[in-house]
Formats: C-alpha cells, structure tokens, sequence
C-alpha cells in the first residue's frame, strides 16, 4: 500500500521536467497541477524546497535556490502572488514587468519572500 499523498496527487503522472522550472511563465504548467491539488502541505513536506535549495515547482510555489519566487494563492488558486504583487488570472500568466530581468530571474529588487528577508540579484 503507497502513500495516499504519492497514490493520489494530481501531477503523479505528469512530466517531471514540468517541475523542473523556476522561471515563472515556463512554470505555470506545472503550477496548474497545484492549483487542484489538496496535498500542497503533504508535498512540501516531501520535498523539502527550504532545506534542500529546491528549484522548481512544489507545493503550489516556484522556487529558486530554496526561496518562493511566486506562489498560487491558497484561497483563490487562480492568482499568482510574485513577492507580494498578486496576479489576477494566473492561468493567463505569460511574462511581465513583475520578473525584472529579461531571463525572468529577478523579482522587483527590494521585495521579501516569505520568510520576511530582503533579496536581489545575489540571492538569484
């Protein structure tokens, strides 16, 4: 008998490479996976994105060396919150002035992630 979390998760079967991506719009196919799911806290304790400097898609959250560049919103999983600008239709995400840099790597200088801490570039 497997884990309910691991037997029942929607993107079981899905390409791994989707989950692969921390640039934001290569990652919204993976995220529409997250958006239905109700293991979100089973995956991120699975995964261990903080701990392991994840990069990818886990949780309902893009990360990057550990750190949430963007997540869906827990009670409306259709918007994107990038650091704290919500995106109204996540779904139609595709590229914005919100990822900074041409490569879609950087958010608006300045900003926190969850954990409260200022990042830049550096961080990236």
């Amino acid at each position: 008998m497997g884990n309910k979390f691991l037997d029942d998760a929607p993107c079981r079967e899905a390409d791994p490479w989707l989950f692969d991506q921390n640039k934001i719009d290569l990652a919204m196919t993976g995220l529409n996976y997250c958006r239905s799911c109700p293991f979100w806290s089973d995956c991120d304790d699975w995964v261990k994105p903080r701990q392991n400097f994840f990069d990818g898609v886990a949780a309902g959250k893009v990360w990057k060396n550990g750190r949430v560049l963007a997540k869906l919103d827990a009670t409306s999983p259709h918007r994107l919150a990038v650091g704290d600008e919500p995106v109204e239709d996540a779904m139609e995400f595709r590229g914005s002035e919100l990822l900074g840099d041409r490569y879609g790597d950087v958010l608006r200088g300045g900003e926190t992630f969850d954990s409260g801490e200022p990042f830049s570039k550096e961080d990236l």
